[in-house]
């Protein structure tokens, strides 16, 4: 009865003990054999506790559902929107930089935010609530559109003026047959989520305790040069200390 109702107390306690993880496929951070640098952070901070991570690699949208609808208890790597049912990181885990792109035959006399007054914009929907809370110009002028391709198109055939896009978007551009010119406007946060239940507020709980000082550490700025992406190091870390010029800290970090 007692080596029953042990084994009974232990298997309860290994189920608590497992962290479901999805992300959406992007080459480097979350590849779809379980490695990549923002699997490899998530595994950082809960593996010392004893937790057993666990990773699957879905479409974006069904990562989101994974999460919602609690088949999953955290996802890597999104972007925060108010009309989501699931519990955010108190900081981003990466900040991504919004460019303005244009092409280069375009003449411009680039004067910041003000030149993209009056100008035909296109933005990616994955950005568009997060980009306008940042920046309030684009609240009014942006015609948001589902695809790369799509925004492409239209800069290239004169349909719009400017295509508004993080940085990892624009570099998966190919641009062979049209050359492109980009100009940094602001910053756009990369969150994790977790499921709007009693175990995430846990798992957020330990997330939020553990993250910045795993960020600040020799380990993560390790990872991020193994995995070649040194520079989206320093984009966070910069942003979330206010250590750039280009954004005010926003996050305060202890």
């Amino acid at each position: 009865m007692f080596t029953a109702l042990y084994t009974l107390c232990l298997s309860l306690y290994a189920q608590t003990q497992q962290l479901n993880v999805v992300g959406e496929y992007i080459s480097g951070a979350t590849n779809h054999d379980g490695t990549g640098y923002q699997f490899e952070m998530v595994k950082a901070i809960f593996e010392p506790l004893g937790y057993q991570v666990n990773i699957n690699v879905y479409p974006y949208q069904r990562a989101l559902k994974e999460v919602e609808h609690g088949q999953a208890d955290m996802m890597i790597g999104m972007i925060k929107h108010s009309n989501m049912s699931t519990l955010f990181s108190f900081v981003p885990h990466e900040a991504d930089k919004i460019l303005a792109i244009y092409r280069d035959d375009n003449v411009l006399n680039w004067q910041g935010l003000s030149t993209l007054a009056n100008k035909k914009l296109v933005m990616l929907p994955s950005i568009s609530e997060n980009a306008k809370e940042h920046l309030p110009i684009l609240n009014n002028q942006v015609r948001v559109v589902n695809t790369p391709i799509q925004a492409l198109k239209m800069l290239k055939h004169g349909r719009a003026d400017f295509i508004i896009m993080t940085q990892a978007e624009y570099r998966d551009i190919d641009d062979s047959e049209a050359r492109f010119k980009s100009q940094i406007i602001g910053f756009i946060d990369i969150h994790a989520a977790f499921t709007d239940s009693i175990s995430g507020v846990k798992f957020k709980k330990v997330w939020d305790e553990h993250f910045i000082s795993y960020l600040k550490s020799d380990k993560a700025k390790s990872t991020f040069n193994r995995w070649g992406v040194s520079k989206n190091y320093v984009t966070t870390l910069n942003y979330l200390t206010g250590t750039t010029d280009e954004t005010p800290q926003l996050y305060p970090l202890k």
